[in-house]
C-alpha cells in the first residue's frame, strides 16, 4: 500500500480533469446498483464494490480509492470497526444511512466521516459531497505531510545547530586557553579590530538625524497581537493600556486587539473574559494543549490567520504604552520599501534594581544602534515587544518560524534577505518589565542567545550566497553574531585588567602580551564607550548618572562571558527547541 505523496496530491488539486476514484462498501445491491449506474463518468469511477466488511478493508488497502462510500449495512463487520481500519490509512469515506435516529448518529460520529447522506440518494447531491471531502481530505493530508516535511527539516538544522555549537565552543576555548598559555593574545586584538571599528562607525553614525517618516492619508488599518500565558498579573494592564490608545478612523478604533490564551492555567483566561465585558476592540483566542506551549510564533500565526489588519502589531503581555503611540509609529510605514518598524523599549521598573537599571541602560544602548542602522540604509531588526510589520511582509516569509526560539529575528532576516527595510522609532516607546533576578535573567538571556546563535548557523550559507550588497550581507552578521564577539571584547578586557594590575603591582610587568600597534589596542579599549555615552546623552542624565551607569553598565556586561558558554552547552544537549517565556510578576501601577 502507498499512501499519498505532496506530489500526488498537488496534482489532484491542480488538475481540472482529474478522474475520482470512488470505491462503494455496501450490502445493499440496489444501492450499489444505482450509484454504480449514475456515478460512472468522466469525473468519477466506481473502481470497486464489496458487501463484506473484512474483504472490503484489505480492498481499499490495495485499491486505494480516493473516497470510500461507506454503507452503515454491511456484512461481518461493523461501521466502527471498518472505520478504525480505515483511519489507519488515510481513506476518507461518506457514511451512507438509512434514517436519521439517535442510535445511528451515535453510531456513525464516532467514525468521523466527512459526511453523511440518507437513502434514497440524489446524485447530483452525492456529487457535490465527494467533491467537497476529497478536496478538504488533500488539503488535511497535504497539511500533514507539510508539517512532517517541517519538523524533519527542524531536526537536520538542530544537528547542524549542535555541530556548530561543538565547533564553536572548542575553537573559542581553545583560542582563549592558548592565549593564556603561551601569554600572548596578539591575535585577539586583531580579530577585534573590525567589529570594534564597527561599533565607533555605528556610535557616530548614530548622531545624525533620522529621516523624518511621512504620514499616511488613510491611516491603515492594524491588528496588535499579545500572546499570553500564564500572565495574570499583567496581562489587565496591559490590554487596558493598549485598548486606550488613540488612534481612530472616521470616529472609531482604527485597530484590533488579538489576544492569545495559549495554555494559561492561572486566572489570565478569567481576567481576559471580564476585560472584554468593557472593550469591545478585544478579540480573545484560546489555545488548548496539545497544541499550546509549542513556541510565540505559532501562537502569531494562529492570530495572523484571524487577523484583520494590513499592519501586524506584536505586544508583550507586560506593556504599557502612551495613547498617541500607534499615530507616532505608523507613519515609519508608510514607504513601499519598508516592511517592519521597531520601535523604543524602556524598563518601567528601572528604578527597582541594579539589574533592572542595567536592562534599561541596555536598550537605549541597543535603541542608540538601530538608529545608526536606520540612518545607513534602513536595515534595523525587530525586537519582539513594539514590532511592527506589513501582513504581506510577513505572508511572503512564510509567516512566523514557530520552531524558531526567536522569531522576530528570523523575521527580520527573511525580510532583509527579501531587500526589505526595516526602521526604527525612537519618538516613542513601549514600557515593559526588567527580569530583577539574576537567575531569571540567565534563563530569558540563554533564549536570546540562543536565538542568535539559530539564526547564524542557518543562515549564514543565505545570506552569503544572497544578492544583497556586501555591506548589507555584513551588517546582518554583524547583528547577529553579536554574542560570540562580546564573548572575545569583554575577554580582552579582562586581560587589559589584569595586565594594568601587573604593570601597577610589578612596575612595567605585563601577564599577557599584546603586541599589536597601539592604535589597534586603543581602538580595542574605547569603542565601547561613544556608543553607550550617546545613548545615556540621549536619556539627559546628570554627570554623576552618566559616570555611574556607564561604569557600571561595562561591569554588567561581563555576564556575557559566562553567558556564552551556557548557551553553547545548553545549544550542545538539548533534544528539542522549546519556548522558554519570561515569568511577568507585574507591579502596581
Amino acid at each position: 500500500m502507498k499512501s499519498p505523496t505532496k506530489e500526488n496530491i498537488k496534482q489532484i488539486a491542480t488538475t481540472k480533469n482529474y478522474t475520482t476514484h470512488v470505491y462503494i462498501g455496501s450490502n445493499d445491491d440496489e444501492f450499489i446498483s444505482s450509484i454504480n449506474k449514475s456515478l460512472n463518468n468522466a469525473k468519477y469511477k466506481i473502481i470497486g464494490f464489496e458487501s463484506d466488511g473484512k474483504k472490503l478493508v484489505k480492498n481499499i488497502k490495495k485499491d486505494i480509492p480516493n473516497i470510500l462510500l461507506l454503507d452503515t449495512k454491511i456484512n461481518n463487520s461493523s461501521y466502527r470497526e471498518i472505520t478504525s481500519s480505515i483511519e489507519k490509512i488515510n481513506i476518507p469515506h461518506i457514511a451512507i444511512i438509512d434514517d436519521i435516529t439517535d442510535n445511528i448518529i451515535e453510531e456513525i460520529i464516532p467514525g468521523n466521516p466527512f459526511g453523511y447522506l440518507i437513502k434514497p440518494i440524489e446524485i447530483e447531491e452525492l456529487e457535490r459531497m465527494i467533491d467537497v471531502s476529497v478536496k478538504k481530505h488533500n488539503i488535511n493530508t497535504l497539511k500533514t505531510i507539510n508539517a512532517k516535511d517541517r519538523i524533519k527539516e527542524k531536526n537536520e538544522e538542530l544537528l547542524i545547530e549542535k555541530s556548530n555549537s561543538i565547533f564553536l565552543l572548542v575553537t573559542c576555548s581553545a583560542l582563549i586557553i592558548s592565549g593564556i598559555l603561551a601569554r600572548n593574545v596578539t591575535w585577539l586584538q586583531w580579530l577585534l579590530l573590525i567589529p570594534t571599528l564597527t561599533m565607533l562607525f555605528l556610535a557616530i553614525s548614530s548622531t545624525k538625524k533620522q529621516e523624518k517618516p511621512i504620514p499616511y492619508e488613510k491611516p491603515p488599518f492594524v491588528s496588535i497581537i499579545i500572546p499570553a500565558h500564564n500572565e495574570e498579573y499583567t496581562i489587565a494592564q496591559t490590554v487596558t493600556s493598549i485598548s486606550q490608545i488613540d488612534y481612530t478612523l472616521n470616529g472609531k478604533p482604527n485597530f484590533e486587539l488579538i489576544v492569545v490564551n495559549d495554555g494559561s492555567t492561572d486566572s489570565t483566561g478569567e481576567k481576559l473574559s471580564e476585560l472584554k465585558k468593557d472593550i469591545p476592540i478585544l478579540r480573545i483566542v484560546t489555545r488548548k494543549p496539545p497544541k499550546s506551549g509549542k513556541g510565540k510564533g505559532f501562537v502569531l500565526n494562529d492570530a495572523l490567520s484571524l487577523s484583520k489588519g494590513e499592519i501586524i502589531g506584536v505586544f508583550d503581555a507586560d506593556t504599557q504604552v502612551e495613547k498617541d503611540f500607534l499615530n507616532i509609529v505608523m507613519p515609519y510605514l508608510n514607504n513601499p520599501k519598508v516592511q517592519g518598524v521597531q520601535t523604543r523599549v524602556k524598563m518601567y521598573n528601572k528604578d527597582e534594581n541594579f539589574l533592572a537599571n542595567m536592562q534599561h541602560v541596555e536598550f537605549e544602548s541597543f535603541g542608540n544602534t538601530l538608529i545608526a542602522k536606520d540612518n545607513l540604509g534602513k536595515s534595523g531588526f525587530l525586537g519582539g515587544n513594539g514590532q511592527f510589520v506589513k501582513k504581506q511582509a510577513i505572508l511572503d516569509g512564510e509567516k512566523w518560524d514557530g520552531f524558531a526560539v526567536t522569531e522576530d529575528l528570523n523575521l527580520s532576516v527573511k525580510i532583509l534577505l527579501k531587500g526589505g527595510q526595516i526602521r526604527y522609532c525612537g519618538e516613542t516607546a513601549v514600557y515593559q518589565e526588567a527580569v530583577t533576578d539574576w537567575k531569571s535573567f540567565f534563563k530569558q538571556r540563554t533564549r536570546w542567545a540562543i536565538g542568535n546563535f539559530e539564526t547564524i548557523f542557518i543562515y549564514l550559507p543565505k545570506i552569503l550566497k544572497s544578492p544583497l550588497p556586501l555591506i548589507k550581507k555584513y551588517g546582518i552578521i554583524e547583528h547577529i553574531s553579536f554574542y560570540a564577539f562580546n564573548l572575545f571584547i569583554f575577554f580582552g578586557f579582562i586581560v587589559s585588567i589584569l595586565n594594568a594590575i601587573s604593570w601597577f603591582i610589578f612596575h612595567g610587568v605585563t601577564i599577557i602580551r599584546m603586541d599589536a600597534p597601539i592604535i589597534v589596542g586603543i581602538i580595542s579599549t574605547i569603542a565601547f564607550i561613544p556608543g553607550i555615552s550617546i545613548a545615556l546623552l540621549r536619556e539627559k542624565a546628570g554627570p554623576l548618572k552618566f559616570i555611574k551607569d556607564i561604569i557600571s553598565y561595562w561591569i554588567y556586561c561581563f555576564h556575557l562571558i559566562p553567558l556564552f558558554f551556557e548557551t553553547m552547552f545548553k545549544m550542545i544537549i538539548r533534544k528539542e527547541r522549546k519556548w522558554d517565556k519570561t515569568k511577568h510578576k507585574g507591579i502596581e501601577e
